[in-house]
């Protein structure tokens, strides 16, 4: 359980507004609460502090102090999050928070979730910036901003464009299309929101590209045959087993939803389609991956789900 939803002061380091998440864990805010009501419920009101790597040898009589490295750790439960160098720079919290109480105020967006992973090792939030609007009738899809940051060297500090799919909740694609669809801000690096928010271009373009690429998905057919080598192509580097690609689990759950199975497959316009393929892959990583749910959010926003998710955008847009 080591990828889960922070839970070390006692409750779940999350909050969120609207429908509960798939989990159930988390505190229920009213929309338009504050930033402060907002760290502090999704358990993210504490500060990463700095000490210094000690050891002792059977020479000294003191501990030494172990040059060019320091231990990052939380000032309320006192627990170490990690080792790591003295370039290191630590985005706090309150930072990543913060920087949604900005975009508040420019106003189109709103807080949605926000909190903790792995004992606090990862903290992110997540804004919804509009209503969204449909790829096909009845099927609506929403924009977000996700900012992410980690206090273990495994994370840069991030931005990102994701959209979630409203009839099943799936993050339909990690980044939407064009230039600068990620941005990432390295540790040794200092973090200035607002160059994060130029740099991803909080504009109306960026949504509109992800509509005409994702309706573009949708008006395109996919036959059996395409689905076939699509998902051998999808999985082929992530495959090291002894079984051949279509005899796996993945690619048998793919090929399952997108013939039908997928929430929405009942919308015209999804099923035989690459939109429909797309959902297919969506659904099986958010909701379905991995040998316990708890794992399932972190690998779908930042870890190799999402680098899945990247790829099938790719392969299908190709």
């Amino acid at each position: 359980m080591a990828h889960m939803i922070d839970t070390t002061t006692g409750r779940a380091a999350m909050a969120y507004v609207g429908q509960a998440p798939w989990h159930g864990l988390g505190q229920q805010l009213t929309p338009g609460c504050s930033i402060e009501d907002w760290t502090r419920e999704a358990g993210l009101a504490y500060t990463v502090l700095e000490s210094p790597v000690l050891y002792r040898t059977e020479a000294a009589t003191e501990p030494e102090v172990f040059k060019g490295r320091k231990v990052l750790h939380r000032s309320d439960t006192g627990a170490a999050l990690s080792v790591v160098s003295d370039s290191y720079r630590t985005v706090q919290p309150a930072e990543i928070m913060q920087s949604f109480g900005k975009l508040a105020d420019i106003g189109g967006f709103e807080l949605e979730t926000a909190g903790a992973l792995s004992h606090g090792r990862r903290v992110w939030a997540l804004a919804r910036i509009n209503k969204g609007a449909e790829i096909v009738g009845g099927d609506n899809v929403s924009p977000f901003l996700l900012l992410g940051t980690s206090y273990d060297g495994t994370m840069a500090t991030i931005g990102k464009f994701t959209a979630i799919r409203a009839v099943c909740n799936n993050t339909v694609v990690q980044a939407l299309g064009g230039d600068g669809r990620e941005v990432r801000i390295l540790h040794s690096e200092r973090f200035d929101f607002d160059k994060v928010r130029l740099e991803l271009g909080i504009v109306a373009d960026t949504w509109e590209r992800f509509l005409i690429e994702s309706r573009a998905l949708a008006g395109r057919p996919m036959s059996e045959p395409e689905a076939d080598e699509f998902i051998k192509a999808l999985l082929e580097p992530y495959h090291a087993g002894r079984l051949d690609i279509p005899e796996t689990k993945g690619y048998r759950r793919i090929m399952d939803l997108f013939k039908g199975s997928a929430i929405g497959s009942e919308i015209p316009g999804v099923t035989g389609t690459r939109w429909g393929m797309l959902n297919a892959v969506t659904e099986m990583v958010d909701h379905e991956r991995g040998r316990q749910g708890s794992t399932r959010l972190e690998s779908a926003w930042f870890g190799t789900g999402a680098a899945l998710k990247n790829r099938a955008m790719e392969l299908l847009a190709a």
